[in-house]
């Protein structure tokens, strides 16, 4: 297969369809653009997988289309994250309409669109953004306290023929807790007390072992030499010594012991945690290569670390984490990973 050949990457990218850009001021493609991928059975308005995932979310969430659910998700759909599994799309309906309910200023923005796959085996794409808005309702976490906060969340999808039919859905709700000023560990205790109508099981990963300078090999040496070989010292391997990283609750740092320090209190909190790659699918964006990585952290609570002093110990947990990595040469020059500290705690406070 031929290859994209960008000079000092750590990988060779295979050819592929050009597709819309979103960051750094790509421009929109205006009506009647011309199709620049295959997508058979998708509107004839959407130009590539990136315009159709960035113009169904503005148009439903910033526009109100709620009822274009209908028409973009399969109706037996399966919506997984951490505090359950969701089935079909008038369920998504009615979140969706809770959620503008709640924060009927809310905004979303696109910070990257990943994507694999083709129109015959359906397309993947890993979507990273943020949103602000304004609590003016109750929450599970207490009263309206009319603070403004942010959040970003990942949301993985699979689309076929104008359909999403599976989807990983993760929320920094840690972060989102703390800017409205609720106790975290209450935040998770409540939660746990609601039980979801399907538990979120997450199935073995079918990765297997990627060839030499791919994506994914290169990946899987990230998370398998530095994650599961608790190799901190690694990290100059892959990271740039003036990286930024966005992480899990809010947090943001710069430089490598910022950073090994943030991947160290998080495995300080689940410290028999074994790390699996679920999914790797990238980008060619105006500032860069970026690699998106679906993975779970499987192992045993513990006080301590991200999740706090006052957990449960001992309680098996599963975190869902999306990570987007941007190269522009050898090295990872910034990073968003995002995670739920909120449902992991849940799950360690239910009986």
């Amino acid at each position: 297969m031929a290859h994209t050949q960008i000079e000092g990457l750590p990988f060779d990218l295979p050819a592929r369809a050009g597709v819309r850009r979103i960051r750094a001021g790509a421009t929109v493609p205006l009506p009647g653009a011309p199709r620049t991928q295959l997508m058979e059975g998708f509107e004839d308005r959407f130009t590539d997988i990136v315009d159709y995932i960035v113009r169904i979310t503005d148009e439903i969430w910033q526009d109100r289309a709620v009822g274009y659910i209908r028409d973009t998700y399969d109706p037996a759909c399966v919506i997984h994250s951490g505090y359950g599994t969701v089935r079909g799309a008038e369920p998504v309906v009615r979140s969706t309409l809770a959620s503008v309910n709640a924060a009927p200023d809310g905004d979303t923005n696109h910070l990257n669109i990943a994507w694999s796959g083709d129109e015959q085996a359906g397309f993947y794409t890993a979507h990273l953004g943020y949103g602000g808005a304004t609590n003016v309702a109750p929450t599970l976490y207490g009263p309206a306290t009319g603070k403004r906060y942010t959040m970003r969340f990942a949301a993985d999808c699979v689309s076929h023929t104008n359909m999403i039919h599976t989807e990983w859905l993760v929320r920094d709700a840690g972060a989102m807790v703390r800017q409205l000023g609720f106790d975290l560990d209450e935040a998770a205790r409540a939660t746990a007390a609601v039980t979801a109508a399907e538990p979120w099981v997450p199935l073995p990963s079918a990765l297997r072992a990627a060839p030499p300078r791919s994506v994914e090999a290169w990946a899987q040496a990230l998370f398998d030499g530095v994650w599961n070989a608790r190799r901190f010292d690694r990290l100059a391997q892959f990271y740039a010594p003036d990286v930024i990283v966005h992480s899990g609750g809010g947090r943001v740092v710069q430089g490598l012991q910022l950073l090994s320090d943030l991947v160290i209190g998080l495995l300080a909190a689940v410290p028999d945690g074994a790390m699996s790659i679920e999914h790797i699918c990238w980008s060619e964006e105006t500032d860069g290569v970026i690699v998106a990585v679906r993975w779970l952290l499987t192992g045993s609570s513990a006080r301590g670390g991200v999740l706090g002093n006052a957990l449960p110990e001992g309680r098996a947990v599963t975190m869902m984490g999306i990570s987007h990595l941007r190269l522009t040469g050898p090295l990872v020059v910034e990073e968003w990973t995002v995670f739920d500290e909120v449902a992991v705690m849940a799950a360690a406070y239910r009986d």
